[in-house]
């Protein structure tokens, strides 16, 4: 290892360094984070898991009640009291995305932290499927990835692939046994969405072995999982169910009568494979370590995971306690997200700091500088009026029909640097290859960021202070001389955000 311990544990398996928080000092230190993780509540959803799944059921009544208004009103009407239902959506969703990063920001167990973004990636879902998906998919990670992913992965994998969120997410809701009751009374079939993601993405992964007759079985096994529109939650609907008996990866589920167990049954199968192991021990390593993994970090995690049945804490621990995993520092970028995060909490971000902004917020000058570093603008998108005639701005003036502005330096910059929160570009979620991220364009914003990010929050800060506490023995050199000749603070500040060895891990 050739940086401390603590530095390769907060940047290379943690969110960076935060003022006032100390560094792990050892495994047991990185482990008894997901106990801690465990026990705390998100600062996510807005009002807690409790509230959220309320908010959806009275969001839910209230859109019944604007489809029975709309019979007595004139379409222009309609447009706007749709508008407005939709605009309580966004910004519901906009103060839990600026939750979810005051979570990563302030939290003190960045591994935990670390974890929550991978499995989330993993098991990806968009908030932007549906307009309901703006309120779901918050309540997705808070219910069904964190609580889990210390646990067993077959617990995990039911938690995930079953919650609302990636039921709709994936058209499992549109799926329907082509000779169960409603199929045949709807004449609707089979959507293979999700037993096509199961299989590749979620468990299995590609070239294991599996064939599109073993997609289509898992399609079908999976028929009857829905979702009550009334409350968004999961459901079994028996009449949705394709009877008879299917074969997935060489086992059978069902028979004469079609049950949720047998979903249970199908998936903990699936989880337990040597195929499942060995790709989501893989996944695990190079999303920490490499893009190509040592072979024999990954050859332990997946003894451990065989000896403890899939116990993802076992996995962890034999990836940390191996030596390999502690060496070559630097093979990784870090995502946009995590760059965001790390950049904030070296910049010892408060609340005040990431909250949406409510209120209009003013374009500010380009900073000027070195050449080559493009300032990001600061101008926010304009609040949306309701589309309408007369009384439009009447209407504009409540706070319930304008849009929460995003704040520059968080849930906006995520979406400017190519992640936006919440928002995969597909079902296999953000690619974290080093290349993607480590290129012309990408770090031009990044640098843009930095600067940004400095201008606001950096204060009277003396950048080589800065520098050794935001990197420590992991600052070169040349990175020392640079920041060290910067002409101001600020300049000096964003250099060290825009250097390479915090763009890395």
């Amino acid at each position: 290892m050739s940086l401390t311990f603590s530095t390769m544990a907060a940047l290379r398996f943690g969110t960076g360094f935060r003022p006032g928080q100390a560094p792990p000092e050892s495994v047991e230190e990185l482990l008894g984070q997901l106990d801690a993780g465990r026990r705390e509540t998100p600062d996510f959803p807005e009002g807690g898991l409790a509230a959220a799944k309320a908010r959806i059921s009275a969001k839910a009544s209230e859109l019944a009640a604007l489809k029975l208004a709309d019979r007595d009103m004139d379409p222009l009407t309609q447009r706007a009291n749709r508008a407005r239902f939709r605009i309580g959506l966004d910004n519901c969703l906009t103060r839990d995305e600026h939750a979810r990063f005051m979570q990563a920001v302030l939290s003190p167990n960045g591994f935990n932290e670390r974890l929550a973004g991978f499995w989330f990636n993993h098991f990806s879902v968009s908030s932007r499927k549906e307009d309901f998906m703006r309120l779901v998919v918050p309540v997705y990670e808070a219910e069904a990835i964190r609580p889990h992913m210390a646990g067993r992965f077959a617990d995990l994998a039911k938690a995930a692939v079953l919650h609302p969120a990636m039921l709709i997410y994936l058209d499992q809701v549109k799926s329907f046994g082509p000779t169960s009751p409603l199929g045949l009374k709807r004449k609707s079939g089979l959507n293979e969405n999700l037993g096509r993601e199961l299989l590749e993405l979620h468990t299995l992964g590609a070239g294991s072995g599996y064939t599109q007759a073993d997609v289509r079985n898992a399609a079908s096994v999976l028929t009857g999982m829905t979702v009550d529109r009334a409350t968004y939650r999961s459901r079994y609907a028996v009449n949705m169910a394709e009877p008879g008996s299917r074969r997935v990866f060489g086992t059978s589920y069902g028979g004469g009568v079609r049950g949720e167990g047998d979903i249970d049954a199908m998936i903990d199968d699936l989880a337990a494979t040597p195929q499942t192991r060995d790709h989501i021990c893989r996944k695990l390593a190079r999303h920490f370590l490499s893009d190509t993994p040592p072979p024999e970090v990954v050859d332990a995690m997946a003894s451990a995971w065989t000896r403890s049945d899939g116990d993802l804490t076992a996995v962890y621990t034999a990836m940390l306690r191996h030596p390999r995993s502690w060496d070559n520092e630097g093979q990784k970028a870090k995502l946009p997200f995590d760059y965001i995060v790390s950049g904030l909490r070296a910049l010892a971000a408060e609340e005040k700091d990431l909250a949406a902004a409510p209120q209009a917020v003013k374009p500010e000058p380009a900073a000027t500088g070195s050449e080559g570093m493009a300032a990001m603008p600061v101008a926010v998108m304009a609040d949306s009026a309701v589309p309408g005639g007369p009384g439009t701005d009447a209407m504009t003036a409540d706070p319930a029909v304008r849009r929460l502005r995003t704040n520059p330096l968080t849930v906006q910059a995520a979406e400017r640097l190519g992640q936006p929160l919440w928002r995969p570009p597909s079902p296999a979620g953000f690619d974290d290859g080093f290349s993607t991220w480590i290129a012309g364009g990408p770090l031009a914003d990044r640098i843009a960021w930095a600067r940004l990010a400095a201008a606001k929050l950096g204060g009277s800060r003396d950048p080589r202070d800065f520098l050794r506490e935001t990197l420590r023995d992991a600052a070169r050199q040349d990175t020392i001389d640079i920041v060290s000749k910067a002409p101001n603070r600020q300049m000096g500040l964003a250099l060290v955000l825009a250097s390479p060895e915090f763009n890395r891990r």
